[in-house]
């Protein structure tokens, strides 16, 4: 099995981003903000699906200083047609074994094992792929 040390950087789930941008710094954010820290010399990822579920979240007034925060801090990934496929295989497999997992999460780890990236999420629950490196807070 691969380990972290091995990884090419990190795919942040929208949890993270979600605990790091909380209004109030309560114990969620705290912990995401230690494990920025941990993390920051290393590159760290976005995905679409990531950008569509936080903005989603986003109030109307600051869309566009967020959108541009995003754009700044992190590197985007968009899936290839063969990371959109591994993503359904992964979904299909888990569906036949009587679990139905998010296409946004199935999509972001076909996304981390394909370019070889730890995926940082507290969902761990979302993402029960032997393939994939996770790193929990």
């Amino acid at each position: 099995m691969i380990s972290e040390n091995d990884r090419a950087g990190f795919l942040l789930d929208t949890d993270f981003l979600i605990d790091l941008n909380r209004g109030r710094r309560n114990n969620l954010r705290v912990r995401a903000e230690k494990l920025l820290l941990e993390i920051n010399q290393e590159d760290l990822f976005i995905s679409s699906v990531v950008v569509t579920e936080f903005m989603t979240g986003v109030p109307q007034p600051v869309q566009e200083q967020v959108e541009k925060m995003l754009r700044e801090l992190y590197f985007y990934l968009t899936p290839t047609f063969e990371e959109a496929a591994l993503a359904g295989r992964l979904r299909q497999e888990w569906l036949s074994r009587g679990y139905t997992l998010a296409i946004a999460d199935v999509t972001n780890a076909a996304l981390a094992i394909s370019r070889n990236l730890v995926l940082v999420t507290r969902n761990l629950s979302h993402y029960p792929f032997e393939q994939l490196v996770i790193k929990g807070w």
